[in-house]
């Protein structure tokens, strides 16, 4: 008899049969073969001969459609994609997995490879800068970004494939710095007044990520066994995300999932000042209990978020991201003069040009302490830098 969830059943005619899916239902193309047999193994095997053999992109040759013998833009994105499989994390994958069907192959995946040229692309790239979301409105420039890294990872793909004849030169996209939020010192401060007075374990998550810079899917997955409680350190190795679910037999349309952190370097050990670390000691619990839960049971990021906003307007601070507290934690150590080398491997960033340039925002107030460290100009009667830092 056949097992659950392996698709082979025996038929009134008495034969085997084994269902297996054809085409990628990540990208909306689902259908199916079947294979039959006079046994339930000989079935079995028929479709683990079939799957062996699908599994390898090379012993395929590239599909072509009723368009002139052509290559489209979905057969290879098809292709590639299953090739990328077993090669990157399975967020990563869920991420391609998404960003092809909802907006690569609607726009653009009965175009034959062949035909994609820069200007097409260009025109496709600013549509999703201006247009892009499901419901209107304008994509990050990160986002559209990474559709460009994407779209040139298939196109290379289909060139060595030979489905492609030449690489077009990727065309320019502008990116804009995005707003970036940081807590003032006030806020802040109301932040951790709020956070001490409820103290609560949920609590612990907010006030570990403004003094560690943690991001909130390594807040939701950090245990009571991460801490080293004689050195005063917490190791970052895991983080918990929602992705979509690109198992064809799944019920739900996403799932979680508990991973290694986005890149090696987000591998770490982070030193806690000892007042913050002391704190966490007096709320210590079992060692396979969740930090921001107390229990065994995980917490996660979408819901560690509408608390956090709650907790937020509770101490009358105005809307933040969560990532807000991982920007903060960077200012605040540049404003008192951690060095940027300790600082980018806390952070767990891979060299310290991504710390300078994305997470280190100076107040007004640092900016002034700053430029008064000029020599003061006071001949003629003019105000001092030392009276202008004093509001004179």
């Amino acid at each position: 008899m056949g097992k659950r969830g392996e698709n082979i059943r025996k038929r009134t005619d008495g034969r085997w049969e084994a269902r297996v899916v054809q085409g990628n239902p990540v990208l909306g193309k689902t259908s199916y073969k079947y294979l039959y047999g006079r046994s339930y193994q000989e079935a079995r095997e028929k479709k683990k001969a079939f799957l062996s053999c699908r599994a390898s992109p090379a012993a395929r040759p590239p599909a072509a459609e009723d368009c002139g013998g052509e290559v489209l833009v979905r057969d290879m994105a098809e292709q590639w994609l299953a090739s990328k499989k077993l090669m990157v994390k399975e967020s990563t994958f869920a991420c391609y997995a998404t960003m092809i069907q909802k907006h690569i192959l609607p726009e653009l995946g009965k175009v034959p490879v062949n035909m994609v040229h820069s200007a097409l692309l260009s025109e496709f790239l600013e549509k999703k800068k201006s247009s892009g979301r499901l419901h209107g409105g304008a994509l990050s420039d990160k986002t559209v970004a990474d559709m460009k890294s994407l779209l040139m990872q298939i196109l290379r793909f289909a060139k060595a494939r030979e489905a492609l004849q030449t690489l077009l030169e990727c065309p320019p996209i502008g990116n804009r710095q995005p707003d970036i939020s940081v807590l003032t010192k006030q806020e802040q401060n109301q932040v951790e007044e709020r956070v001490l007075k409820e103290n609560t374990e949920f609590s612990l998550g907010v006030l570990l990520a403004l003094y560690s810079g943690v991001r909130i899917g390594e807040v939701c997955a950090l245990q009571w066994k991460d801490f080293d409680w004689q050195n005063g350190t917490v190791t970052i190795k895991k983080t918990i995300s929602r992705i979509t679910n690109t198992d064809e037999q799944a019920v739900f349309k996403t799932k979680v999932v508990i991973a290694t952190p986005k890149t090696d370097c987000s591998v770490r050990t982070v030193p806690l000042p000892v007042s913050v670390f002391h704190y966490f000691m007096q709320h210590r619990r079992g060692d396979d209990c969740y930090v921001v839960t107390g229990t065994t049971k995980y917490m996660e990021p979408r819901v560690c978020l509408d608390r956090y906003k709650r907790l937020l307007r509770r101490a009358g601070v105005a809307d933040h991201t969560f990532h807000t507290l991982r920007h903060t934690f960077a200012t605040r150590c540049v404003e008192n003069g951690v060095d940027i080398k300790s600082l980018s491997e806390i952070m767990g960033h891979s060299n310290v040009k991504i710390t300078l340039q994305r997470y280190v925002h100076p107040s007004m107030d640092t900016k002034k302490a700053q430029i008064n460290k000029l020599p003061c100009f006071n001949a003629g009667g003019q105000i001092s830098g030392q009276a202008y830092a004093q509001g004179a």
